[in-house]
């Protein structure tokens, strides 16, 4: 190895000590309160914590688990009303598809006695203006007749 490569590796290692020696004073610091109390009545302290703090969360799972079975309650009764909306809907949709249904014959038979009508009328009609072609056209064969008798005579 050259010269620099060796500085380059001392510094390396001269900076990791502080940071190892840091490291060290820390966990010194955190450890040393721990060394002048008393270490029994920091479990009963900590154990008390810990009592009350699952306790509360007993509490809380015990309130969640009843407003969870209060909003099911409700979900079953929401579907119920809703099922039982979608069972009326079906039922007044097909009593109106039924009403539709008569309503359209109801209307194709009017259309049908309307057109039925119409064909009356016109052969009513046709058959008022055949009479009267029979009736203006006697008469007037009649009078054709007895001009042409009273020309000849």
């Amino acid at each position: 190895m050259n010269r620099q490569e060796e500085m380059a590796l001392s510094q390396d290692t001269a900076g990791k000590k502080p940071l190892v020696q840091s490291a060290k004073d820390f966990m010194t610091g955190m450890l040393s309160p721990l060394k002048t109390r008393d270490v029994g009545q920091m479990v009963e302290d900590f154990t008390a914590e810990m009592t009350l703090v699952a306790e509360g969360l007993s509490e809380d799972q015990q309130k969640l688990q009843e407003q969870q079975s209060r909003l099911a309650a409700s979900q079953t009764e929401m579907e119920q009303f809703l099922l039982q909306q979608l069972a009326d809907s079906r039922q007044e949709t097909q009593a109106l598809r039924h009403e539709i249904a008569q309503l359209q014959s109801r209307l194709s038979a009017a259309e049908k006695a309307m057109q039925d009508k119409k064909h009356k009328k016109t052969e009513g009609l046709s058959r008022l203006i055949y009479q009267a072609t029979w009736l203006i056209a006697i008469p007037s064969a009649a009078w054709v007749i007895t001009t042409i008798i009273s020309l000849f005579q």
